[in-house]
């Protein structure tokens, strides 16, 4: 049967589709009479995050909105970019039937040493990860027994079901927590939980409030570990005329805020390093979010070539020593376009069936999982000593201690549930 490829090409997506008139305000603590502050400027008031200052308000022109500013409040656009980098896909005749066990074809488990984890007798179970993506396909046999329902969300006002039709949440789901069911394929952490939260529409493109808003909503619902295999660029002197310099740094802090309270209210941010093979410390006027922001764990990816040396650098993946906190596996396809050049991406589930794929968006659910092991091996704990455990049990590779493409070291499911 046929197959589809995904494979991440290393460019810079600096395209802003929209922001239709919506504007974000934040501020410390927003007024009590905040609605009706919004009416007299002309503008009405959409929505609110209460906990984090912030707001989303509609304005038919810029001045409008500006008005705000006057007391006290940060006023930026709610700009639209392509989180998810483009990509190509390509069918493969694999050759694989729908009934058959697919965990040969899952090498990144073994090489985390997952299957020693699930020996030690801990599945992930009680632990609870939010997926802030493009949404799952919750039709799937895989994850579908693995979700709650009740937690997930959309926060696409356009697409309020929070089904994935794109394939990239459910890869990452997948990877997570794909079901120990006997057949199809299996997560790093096959019985914990999965919110799907979708901030991402089916291109792959969301505002920086769809994201905020998810953050926080995965927060109020008791996540445990936020993934975000997604990454925007913004340059820091503005994009007009979408953006301001000051509009740059206010949308920068807005998702700093936002993964600051999640931290403070003890849940793990993993994001994904990106797929531009460059040194995140010397981008200069660019800045990629959510991985250079703080709070979270940044993670690069490596990936085999021929199925071997499994613990290379993926050739995509961004880098650098202040940057990257840890590795994981995101695969790779160097082998292109040699026969099997796809089975050095990393398989997991999709819309319909599964895929292979490759990207830092594949080795970030890796480590996501296994911090859903760790949780359900010693149960909660805060941000620091879940991030201090991951990186003290990793397998430090490269250079000794903290390493431009390793960070901490590759992650290690079996050390984090027996150290």
């Amino acid at each position: 049967m046929k197959k589809k490829i995904l494979i991440v090409l290393a460019i810079f997506v600096f395209t802003v589709m929209s922001f239709a008139g919506k504007w974000v305000i934040e501020g410390d603590n927003l007024p009590a009479d905040l609605e009706s502050r919004i009416q007299a400027a002309g503008g009405t008031l959409v929505g609110t995050l209460d906990a984090l200052g912030i707001a989303l308000v509609e304005f038919a022109n810029e001045a409008d909105a500006r008005t705000l500013e006057a007391i006290g409040l940060n006023v930026m656009p709610d700009v639209i970019i392509n989180w998810i980098p483009d990509v190509d896909e390509y069918a493969h005749a694999a050759g694989i039937g729908d009934n058959e066990t697919f965990y040969g074809f899952q090498w990144h488990l073994p090489v985390i040493q997952a299957d020693l984890a699930w020996d030690e007798g801990v599945t992930g179970a009680g632990a609870r990860v939010a997926v802030l993506d493009t949404g799952i396909w919750y039709y799937h046999p895989d994850v579908m027994g693995n979700i709650d329902y009740a937690a997930s969300a959309s926060f696409v006002p356009y697409e309020p079901d929070y089904l994935d039709e794109r394939g990239h949440g459910t890869h990452v789901a997948g990877i997570i927590a794909a079901a120990d069911n006997d057949w199809g394929s299996i997560g790093v952490a096959p019985d914990a939980t999965l919110i799907a939260v979708k901030v991402l529409d089916n291109t792959g493109s969301g505002s920086f409030y769809w994201i905020t808003e998810g953050i926080y909503h995965a927060v109020a619902h008791n996540a445990d570990i936020i993934n975000m295999s997604l990454g925007g660029y913004l340059k820091k002197n503005g994009n007009p005329p979408y953006y301001t310099a000051s509009d740059a740094a206010a949308l920068k802090n807005m998702i700093n805020k936002a993964i600051t309270y999640a931290s403070s209210q003890g849940v793990l941010v993993v994001c994904a390093a990106g797929n531009e093979g460059v040194d995140l410390q010397y981008l200069g006027n660019i800045i990629l979010i959510p991985g250079e922001l703080g709070n979270g764990l940044t993670i690069s990816a490596t990936g085999p070539v021929g199925l071997q040396n499994f613990d290379n650098p993926a050739h995509y993946t961004n880098y650098g020593k202040g940057a990257i906190d840890l590795a994981a596996p995101g695969g790779d396809w160097l082998l292109w376009p040699n026969p099997g050049w796809h089975l050095d991406m990393v398989f997991s589930t999709t819309v319909g069936g599964w895929m292979w794929a490759a990207g830092t968006s594949m080795a970030a659910p890796n480590v996501s999982g296994v911090a859903a092991l760790v949780i359900s091996k010693y149960g909660k704990m805060s941000v620091g000593q879940l991030k201090n455990h991951l990186t003290q049990t990793a397998d430090d590779l490269g250079k000794p201690g903290n390493d431009d493409y390793y960070g901490k070291g590759r992650i290690n499911a079996y050390k984090a549930v027996t150290k």
